[in-house]
């Protein structure tokens, strides 16, 4: 049942089991959206995705607990869970809908509507606009996280230089004014100052454009406008000047900052999607198990930013074949969470109910001819080696590890 609209449910006749897909934000609503998505599933016999849109304006979220307590929650109730990287959340939905049909959409709505949003078109309008057959399921939640909502994670340091380098771009335009002023009138000169304030609000944002937006407006009345040295705050001038700049201030930093966002996300899909390229070339070159194993530890190492080695049997003796950073010595708990997942085929160790107590996570690299080797990776800090939403991508990982170990063994054969 959709809360709210009435989504035809798709011709299939094809009696496949039908998919829900649910959209978190990783807000304190989103544990309840999970649960009850857990719900729906077991009552329709279906099978479920838990999705996390990774937008320029939430792509700094991922570090927040919440975040992945929200992604855990989902794997440990047998949700796959993935996360999708797009310029919004619509667009993120709907291209993951393209690619994997679903037949019902989860997702949560805030009961406190600000009195502007009856002017904004809702994720819930987009949604209906774009989608059909779909049977949507609309989950109130409170406190539901506004996707334009980003911590400023700017040092003290970078936020003075930035403030700073705005100063000096102001009193650099005022220099070249000064100059000018020798030779056409100040009235002509107010444009030169639009320069250092499109220039701060590109590159450092708009607080510190705000400032240049300040001291241009100061600079032009007190030093170019007749009577010179004198300043009227209520100016006509000053205000209309004031008012321009601010606007333009505004508009450029919230360009360039969607802008910078979009091509960090981009750049990090793409130097995933070049790392896993790259490792699968290498481990088609690499000809014997210590090559190989160094070459996996490299690329989890880069990209899961974790510790990594790889373990063999060796006449019933576990033997170190590579590891990223090479120093890797296990305790008696972590030798039994590796005998565990040896044994049993199955992951083990921290992060997993078997032998939980493990600092290193043990991955089995098995294939249709047995278990080869096991991946083991672990955390500086001691905690979890891969957040929630890193699992696809581990997964990944260890399956190009099992199929290049699948090959060496073929070739010894």
């Amino acid at each position: 049942m959709a809360d709210g609209i009435d989504f035809p449910k798709r011709a299939d006749n094809s009696g496949a089991p039908e998919h829900i897909l649910v959209a978190v934000s990783g807000s304190p609503g989103s544990n309840d959206l999970v649960l009850a998505a857990a719900g729906l599933a077991s009552k329709l016999s279906a099978s479920w995705e838990v999705i996390y849109i990774e937008t320029p304006e939430t792509m700094h979220n991922l570090e927040d607990f919440a975040v992945a307590e929200t992604l855990s929650l989902a794997a440990s109730l047998g949700a796959t869970i993935a996360k999708i990287p797009a310029a919004t959340v619509l667009d993120g939905i709907t291209s993951h809908l393209d690619q994997t049909p679903s037949e019902h959409l989860v997702i949560g709505a805030n009961g406190e509507r600000a009195w502007y949003a009856r002017y904004k078109r809702t994720l819930l309008d987009a949604l209906t606009a774009r989608t059909t057959g779909l049977i949507l399921h609309v989950i109130p939640c409170q406190a539901i996280a506004r996707a334009d909502h980003v911590k400023d994670l700017t040092p003290p340091t970078a936020l003075f230089r930035h403030y700073a380098f705005s100063a000096l771009t102001v009193a650099v335009t005022l220099f070249a004014a000064e100059l000018l002023h020798l030779i056409i009138s100040p009235r002509s000169l107010d444009l030169l100052f639009l320069c250092p304030v499109i220039l701060v609000s590109a590159r450092v944002g708009l607080r510190p454009a705000l400032l240049a937006v300040a001291l241009s407006v100061v600079c032009y009345n007190y030093f170019l406008l007749l009577p010179a040295l004198s300043f009227d705050a209520i100016a006509p001038q000053n205000l209309v000047m004031t008012g321009v700049l601010v606007s333009v201030a505004v508009y450029i930093s919230s360009v360039t900052t969607k802008m910078r966002g979009r091509l960090e996300l981009s750049d990090r899909s793409a130097r995933e999607n070049a790392s896993l390229a790259t490792l699968a070339q290498k481990l088609t070159r690499d000809a014997d198990w210590q090559t190989t194993a160094h070459t996996i530890c490299e690329h989890v190492h880069a990209l899961l930013k974790v510790r990594a080695a790889v373990y063999r049997e060796v006449d019933g003796k576990f033997v170190l074949s590579g590891a990223v950073p090479p120093d890797v010595q296990l305790g008696p708990v972590d030798l039994a969470a590796l005998e565990c997942a040896w044994s049993n085929g199955g992951q083990a160790g921290a992060g997993t109910v078997t032998v939980a107590a493990s600092n290193w996570q043990f991955q089995p690299l098995a294939t249709s001819l047995g278990m080869l080797a096991v991946l083991a990776i672990a955390r500086e800090d001691g905690r979890d080696p891969v957040r929630a939403d890193q699992r696809v991508l581990l997964q990944t990982l260890v399956a190009q590890a099992a199929l290049a170990h699948e090959r060496l063994r073929l070739e010894s054969l």
